[in-house]
C-alpha cells in the first residue's frame, strides 16, 4: 500500500493494472529511453504524452501475459511494437485557431500567408460549426445552441450590454472578447499537443514578421496572439506633491492601433517578394522534411522570435539582450566578432563607416561592440546592475541592425542553393 491515489489503467481485456511508484518511476525511464531513440516517436508525440501512451500499452500487454520475466527480449520487443502501433492510431491532423490581435489586413476578406490565414471573428464564426451531436447534447435547451452564430456575433457586436449570450455562444464569447482577429493553421503529422506548439510557433512568427516588415517597435505591439505577455493599453500615474495629490495623469500605450486599413493594406501590396519570402519560412516550419533548408528557417524564426520579444519588453536593458541575442541567434555565435562578419556581410560596409552622427559619433565596428560587449553581454553576465542606467540609444541600434538582418537574411534564404549549416546566415550570397 502506498500513500497516494491509485494509478491504474483498464486494459483492453477488461482487467486492472494498478502502477506502483517503482513501476512508475521504471516506466518513465523506458519511455525516455523509446522517445530519445526513435525518430519516428519523438517526431510526432512530446515525452509526456508518450509516456501516457506506453503506459497504456504496458498494461494491455501486462494484462495479456505478454509481458514476462521468461524472455526480456520477447517483451521488449513487443513493447516496442506495440508503441509504435499505438502512434500510427493517433489522430495526426488538426486545424488550429489561435485567437489574436492584428493589424486589420484581413478586415474585407481573410488575409493569406503561407500557411497561416488572418480572419475577423465574423469571418471566423460563419466558416466553422459544431456537429449536430454537440449542438444537441451540450446544454439543456439545444434549439438556443442552434443559434450560437446570430447570438454570439451579436454578444460581441453590443459587447454584452444586453445579456449573457448563451450555451456554446457564451463558451466562445469568453474566448474571443478581447481579440478581434483570428489566425487559422492545418498541421500534419503530430499529435494533439505537439501539433498545437507547432501551428503556434508558426502563427507568432507570421505575426512578428509582418511586424519586422512594418518596422515599428508599436507593431509588435499591436500584433500578437492572445496569451502574449503585453503591456497595458493605458497606464495612469497617480501623485502627490506638498501634501495635495494631483488629479490622475492617464497614458496610451503601443497597443493601440495607429494605421487605417487601406494603409496597411497598401504597404503589403508595395512589399510582394518580402510576403513571399515569409511565406516561405512558414511552409519550411510546417513542413520541416519537405523544406530546403529546415534548419536555417528555424534559425531564423528563433532569431525573429528574440527580436519581437525585445521590441515587446518594457525594460529597455532587458530588451537590448533580447534583441542583441537575435544577432547571435543569426550569426550563430561568435560573439562580437561574429555579429560584426554578420552585418559587414549583410551592409557591405567597412567596419570602420562612420553609422551614429551627432555629438558623439561612432564607426559600425563601435556600434557592434557596444551592442554586443557593452550591452548584452554585460547586462546577462550582472556586470549591469544599475536600473536607472539608460539603454534606449542602444536597444534603437540594436533594433536597427537585428531588422536589416533579418530582412536581408530571409530574402536571400528563400533562394539559396548551398548547405543547411549553421553559419550559412554570414555568407550566404543575395
Amino acid at each position: 500500500m502506498e500513500d497516494s491515489l491509485p494509478d491504474f489503467v483498464t486494459a483492453k481485456n477488461g482487467h486492472e493494472r494498478h502502477f506502483t511508484k517503482k513501476a512508475r518511476t521504471v516506466l518513465h525511464a523506458i519511455a525516455v529511453t523509446i522517445h530519445e531513440n526513435d525518430a519516428a516517436i519523438s517526431s510526432v508525440v512530446e515525452i509526456q504524452n508518450f509516456g501516457k501512451l506506453l503506459r497504456r500499452c504496458v498494461a494491455d500487454l501486462h494484462a495479456d501475459g505478454l509481458l514476462t520475466l521468461r524472455d526480456i527480449q520477447a517483451s521488449q520487443a513487443r513493447l516496442n511494437e506495440s508503441a509504435r502501433a499505438s502512434i500510427k492510431e493517433l489522430r495526426t491532423e488538426f486545424t488550429h485557431y489561435f485567437p489574436a490581435s492584428t493589424l486589420g489586413m484581413e478586415a474585407d476578406a481573410p488575409f493569406v500567408l503561407g500557411p497561416v490565414t488572418f480572419m475577423t471573428r465574423e469571418q471566423w464564426i460563419e466558416s466553422v460549426d459544431f456537429s449536430q451531436t454537440v449542438l444537441e447534447r451540450s446544454s439543456r435547451t439545444p434549439e438556443k445552441n442552434a443559434n450560437w452564430k446570430a447570438s454570439l456575433k451579436a454578444a460581441l457586436t453590443n459587447n454584452k450590454q444586453d445579456e449573457d449570450p448563451y450555451g456554446l455562444a457564451g463558451q466562445l464569447y469568453t474566448v474571443l472578447r478581447h481579440c478581434p482577429s483570428i489566425l487559422k493553421i492545418t498541421i500534419k503529422g503530430y499529435e494533439y499537443d505537439l501539433s498545437r506548439k507547432v501551428g503556434e510557433i508558426v502563427c507568432k512568427t507570421a505575426l512578428d514578421s509582418i511586424s519586422l516588415l512594418f518596422g515599428g517597435r508599436e507593431f509588435f505591439h499591436q500584433q500578437a496572439l492572445a496569451d502574449e505577455r503585453l503591456q497595458p493599453i493605458e497606464t495612469y500615474r497617480l501623485l502627490e506633491s506638498e501634501g495635495h495629490l494631483w488629479t490622475p495623469g492617464r497614458t496610451l500605450g503601443p497597443r493601440i492601433r495607429n494605421l487605417s486599413h487601406k494603409r496597411v493594406s497598401e504597404e503589403l501590396a508595395k512589399h510582394p517578394e518580402v510576403l513571399d519570402a515569409f511565406a516561405y519560412v512558414l511552409n519550411a516550419l510546417v513542413e520541416p522534411a519537405n523544406a530546403k533548408h529546415p534548419d536555417l528557417v528555424k534559425r531564423w524564426s528563433t532569431a525573429l522570435d528574440w527580436m519581437a520579444e525585445g521590441q515587446r519588453d518594457k525594460n529597455d536593458a532587458v530588451a537590448l539582450a533580447k534583441i542583441a541575442s537575435s544577432l547571435d541567434v543569426l550569426a550563430c555565435g561568435g560573439k562580437f566578432p561574429g555579429i560584426l562578419a554578420l552585418v559587414l556581410h549583410l551592409t557591405k560596409a567597412s567596419p570602420e563607416d562612420v553609422v551614429v552622427k551627432g555629438l558623439k559619433p561612432r564607426t559600425l565596428r563601435a556600434v557592434i561592440k557596444e551592442i554586443y560587449d557593452n550591452g548584452r553581454s554585460q547586462i546577462l553576465h550582472g556586470t549591469h546592475f544599475d536600473r536607472l542606467v539608460s539603454f534606449e540609444e542602444t536597444k534603437s541600434h540594436a533594433a536597427y541592425f537585428a531588422r536589416l538582418a533579418l530582412l536581408e537574411c530571409v530574402l536571400r534564404l528563400q533562394k539559396f542553393n548551398g548547405p543547411d549549416g549553421d553559419k550559412e546566415f554570414r555568407t550566404m550570397p543575395r
